[in-house]
């Protein structure tokens, strides 16, 4: 079948050109989104002080939580679509974005009642102090209640980019970043409704960028759409229609029983198609997840040492996310371009993009590193910890140790990581995950911290060293997908 114009192919043409085009768009959209939560964290800082920082940096482990949870199950429908996009299949990337809006309602009636009954007992659990309670539990329970506008969003966004099309999605998150800022002033600051403010700002913002990234793929892509023209459907759509369907270009409307039994084949398709969706999609949640518990398991473990501790970390932590962005940028393009050679039965080109992509992703995630090494001070300060404090000081030395030479293995993890969910082999990615985020993140942190007695500083330690062991056994699963796919000469078989 003949793909539409305005899908990006990765398995034809210059692969690293592409990749590079692709990935830097997706780097200023991951730094936008991270931009919600780190707008509510400096207006916060700036307006409310110190408890509130505390309150919105313990709130922000939950609310990566919850997106981590949104990403992970949208990027399993995003796979999904994007081999079907290699195959030429539009029926299947029809059904895949369907399932993904089925799944992504369901979970996010599932995330609202957990946020409501769980938020309250997590937060005493995890040792938030009194004065930043409230705050942290109110945030949480917006954005949970809320968190049907970001699984739109983040499955248009999968939708998007499953087609190459990156740049549509830095437009839309861009203008939802701008209204996110304007309603952070306004609700924190002269509302005053302090930290639950930038809560319901950020709600409203992906709300309103989830339904116009809906309205705007449907508008623009076939597969995006259940359909109500003849030009959305292809003949195998439209078998047992007992019409003449075919062709890209016709807007003539569907004859009222074609139209009516199309969609009906089309629910049931989707229906079908969301264990595909589920068996990436869950994975990936759960992988996502588990490592943003364990930065709110490290964090109870920092809250321990006092507030200067607790906020210097909150910081830290949110300056480390920010110079990780790129580096998921380029493994969001590695997964995209994985799964549509993958899709597509190229082999060697797949692998031909782990390989290339891990080695863009080395360099530009260590040239970031740098960069926060020498401005460290600076970006400290701005998040309204003044210098020569000592939670100034302590934000400065958890950047000095997290965001360092680790940044080769983080790189190397994230990128073997990506080929192995577009890959169709999420389960490696867990597997992965659950070693970075329980058994060294924090296992080796509270090692480090209680067991041997080096304080907070073994727990900075312990972020540092997480990425070393999954990068290694990332590795060597791409070494063997590629003995598997390819035999040991390296070369794909030729076709029959």
């Amino acid at each position: 079948m003949t793909r539409p114009s305005s899908v990006l192919s990765f398995a034809e043409g210059p692969l690293l050109r592409r990749l590079v085009a692709f990935a830097l768009p997706l780097m200023a959209l991951n730094m936008l989104q991270y931009v919600y939560q780190t707008v509510d964290m400096v207006v916060v800082g700036q307006v409310v002080g110190d408890v509130g920082l505390v309150a919105i940096a313990n709130a922000a482990n939950a609310a990566y939580l919850v997106s981590a949870f949104v990403m992970g199950l949208t990027t399993g429908g995003g796979v999904v679509i994007a081999q079907a996009v290699g195959a030429g299949d539009m029926s299947g990337q029809r059904r895949a974005y369907a399932a993904t809006l089925a799944v992504s309602a369901a979970a996010a009636g599932f995330l609202a009642l957990a946020g409501v009954v769980f938020a309250r007992p997590a937060f005493v659990a995890n040792a938030v102090p009194a004065a930043a309670l409230e705050g942290a539990v109110a945030y949480t329970v917006v954005m949970c209640v809320g968190c049907a506008g970001s699984f739109l969003l983040n499955a248009g966004i999968a939708f998007l980019k499953a087609q190459g099309d990156a740049r549509l999605p830095l437009v839309l998150v861009g203008i939802s970043a701008l209204v996110n800022v304007v309603l952070d002033l306004v609700l924190v600051g002269a509302a005053g409704l302090g930290v639950v403010g930038a809560a319901y700002a950020t709600v409203a913002a992906q709300g309103a960028a989830g339904t116009v990234a809906f309205a705007v793929a449907w508008r623009r892509y076939p597969a995006a759409r259940l359909a109500v023209r003849q030009g959305d459907f292809d003949e195998s759509e439209a078998e047992g229609t007992g019409e003449a369907v075919s062709g890209w270009d016709s807007d003539r409307p569907l004859p009222w029983r074609a139209s009516v039994r199309t969609v009906w084949r089309a629910c049931r398709g989707a229906a079908a198609c969301m264990g595909a969706v589920l068996r990436v999609g869950v994975p990936s949640a759960v992988q996502m997840a588990v490592v943003n518990l364990s930065y709110a398991l490290v964090t109870g473990l920092l809250n321990r040492y006092g507030t200067d501790v607790a906020a210097a970390a909150g910081v830290g932590l949110q300056i480390s996310t920010l110079a990780g962005l790129p580096c998921w940028a380029v493994g969001q393009a590695i997964t995209t371009a994985a799964a549509q050679n993958v899709g597509a039965g190229e082999w060697a080109r797949a692998r031909e993009v782990v390989r290339l992509g891990a080695r863009f992703n080395v360099g530009v995630t260590m040239g970031v590193q740098i960069l926060i090494q020498l401005l460290a001070p600076v970006v400290v300060a701005a998040y309204g910890l003044a210098p020569g404090g000592e939670a100034h000081g302590l934000a400065v030395l958890y950047l000095r140790i997290t965001c360092s030479v680790n940044g080769l293995f983080y790189a190397a993890m994230f990128s073997f990581d990506s080929f192995a969910l577009g890959a169709g082999s999420p389960r490696l990615v867990l597997a992965n995950s659950l070693i970075d985020a329980f058994a060294v993140r924090f296992g080796l942190a509270f090692l480090l911290s209680g067991v041997l007695g080096c304080g907070y500083v073994g727990v900075f330690v312990a972020q540092a060293a997480s990425p070393v062991v999954p990068a290694i056994v990332g590795g060597l699963y791409v070494r063997h997908w590629s003995r598997q796919r390819l035999g040991a000469g390296g070369r794909q078989p030729a076709r029959r």
